[in-house]
């Protein structure tokens, strides 16, 4: 990696060392996978855990795209 910038480099990766992702296994769509938490009701794929190969073909699926998932709770 090249990084050309005129900060210091320890102001760049300040806290880059410390830095733990939350990561969760879910079934979204009944595909298994590992997200990443971003919001209240999506998550970035982080890997899949399929054993069906015709999902790793889905682009929509692909580590990095996030998903959006709807609240099973009523609130009124």
């Amino acid at each position: 990696m090249i990084i050309y910038t005129s900060v210091p480099l320890e102001w760049v990766f300040a806290g880059y060392d410390s830095f733990q992702p939350e990561h969760e296994e879910i079934v979204h769509e009944g595909v298994q996978m590992v997200v990443e938490p971003c919001g209240a009701y999506q998550a970035k794929i982080v890997r899949l855990l399929s054993p069906n190969p015709q999902d790793y073909l889905n682009a929509s699926l692909s580590p990095g795209s996030i998903i959006y998932f709807r609240s099973d709770t009523n609130v009124e």
